[in-house]
């Protein structure tokens, strides 16, 4: 059964919806034509796409206010399982950005970038604050995410004028270390410690910070980028 929390006067549709998946990542669907309903229309998009669990945004305006619907999902049987509305400040600034994107005045890779997770959480939404990844999205954890440069940062501080660390100090470094909220499996934080320190190598050496070298079997040198 749905759940909405629904303000008075007549509501207006944006004909702009986004599917932001657990699995799949974010889809815009622009010029969309529905049946006038925000929950009829999510539920007829959700039935024809690739889901798991996650949330759908839609720019909305009751009362002369710009906002969010924002409808909650998972992937039994396509239904919105709880929806609301947000007109606050944040919710309004997304709205207004969604219609710069559409009328090509924004381009797609800056309106991503409002649509980061960590930047919608910015907005008073109950569905958003609750939303995890299941896993980091590639692409957030080789560019984007702020853990890496500050993990790596406070390690080379400990660890920049050492010759030799061991593997399994730096392994649990990470794990006590990194601090995220938005995915259930962080790549930093699996349990194999060996995936571990791979997987945080090719993220310092993607964004050009420096690299752990392997100086035998049980032996890491924490080098930073001269």
């Amino acid at each position: 059964m749905v759940m909405s929390l629904v303000t008075k006067g007549r509501i207006t549709l944006k004909d702009t919806i986004i599917l932001f998946d657990r699995d799949f990542g974010v889809s815009i669907f622009t010029h969309f034509r529905g049946y006038d309903n925000p929950v009829d229309d999510a539920e007829w998009l959700l039935e024809r796409n690739m889901i798991s669990k996650g949330f759908i945004l839609r720019p909305v305006t009751r009362n002369a206010k710009d906002g969010l619907w924002i409808g909650e999902y998972r992937n039994s049987n396509s239904e919105v399982v709880k929806s609301e509305e947000i007109y606050d400040e944040k919710a309004a600034k997304l709205h207004r950005d969604i219609t710069l994107y559409v009328s090509k005045k924004m381009s797609e890779r800056d309106l991503l970038e409002e649509l980061s997770i960590r930047s919608l959480k910015k907005i008073q939404s109950s569905i958003i604050q609750k939303f995890k990844y299941y896993t980091c999205p590639s692409s957030y954890f080789y560019f984007k995410c702020k853990e890496i440069e500050r993990v790596f940062r406070a390690l080379s501080e400990t660890y920049g004028d050492q010759e030799r660390v061991y593997y399994s100090e730096i392994a649990n470094d990470l794990l006590r270390m990194v601090k995220c909220e938005d995915v259930i499996i962080c790549p930093l934080r699996v349990p194999n410690a060996f995936e571990r320190i791979h997987n945080f190598n090719r993220a310092i050496r993607s964004r050009g910070l420096g690299e752990l070298l392997i100086i035998s079997p049980s032996f890491i040198r924490v080098s930073r980028k001269q």
